[in-house]
């Protein structure tokens, strides 16, 4: 004789882990690159040689994204509203060391989400794509397009060697930014879920 029960065990399901570090300020507050020494006086000084280096860390293997909200506004990834307005982002990114390894040069402009400039018709938001990231710490700029890092722009060298200067303020635009660094682990994450059901049977 054959006997059906039901049975009920926890199942494990695996779901991705991700995480979001929101970064806000003004360029010409915050720079801590290329205006060193006072060199930068005035708003358009510091949108052409200055840039802002933040640091984030990565727990676990992740696939690392970064985007902007600053130029045409929006809600950042820590529930905040950015005002419009901001300058034509740039972003950079580096490991530990200061070693260049992606920007938003071959990036997407204008990513899913976001939002057209209601002064100048243009929608000038950045994703930088970073790849996969090792866990450790890493850094990310931000400077107004096209005050690239000498590293990427002559194709060697390090973050600590400055950058081009040949970044632009435009009319309208001012210096406040605002960007997520966006990280999704690779490393499956177990989840219990109690309400998954097995049938099983017994013979006699």
């Amino acid at each position: 004789m054959k006997a059906s029960y039901l049975v009920f065990l926890p199942a494990l399901l695996f779901t991705a882990q991700a995480s979001t570090i929101s970064f806000v300020g003004n360029l010409g507050t915050d720079a801590n690159s290329g205006c060193d020494g006072g060199t930068c006086t005035s708003d358009g000084d510091f949108a052409q040689f200055g840039a802002v280096v933040d640091s984030f860390s990565v727990g676990s293997t992740s696939l690392m994204q970064a985007i902007t909200f600053s130029y045409g506004g929006g809600i950042n990834g820590n529930g905040q509203s950015i005002a419009e307005g901001g300058f034509a982002p740039y972003l950079s990114l580096f490991d530990a060391s200061g070693n260049f390894l992606a920007s938003t040069a071959p990036g997407t402009t204008c990513p899913a989400g976001a939002h057209t400039n209601s002064v100048s018709l243009l929608c000038y938001d950045e994703l930088l794509d970073g790849g996969t990231l090792a866990p450790g710490t890493y850094q990310v700029a931000i400077s107004a397009f096209d005050n690239l890092s000498f590293a990427e722009n002559l194709g060697g060298g390090n973050l600590s060697d400055g950058f081009t200067g040949l970044g632009n303020l435009f009319p309208g635009e001012d210096l406040h930014y605002a960007f997520d660094v966006i990280l999704t682990s690779t490393t499956p994450v177990p989840n219990r879920d109690p309400h998954i059901r097995f049938w099983a049977e017994r013979c006699y």
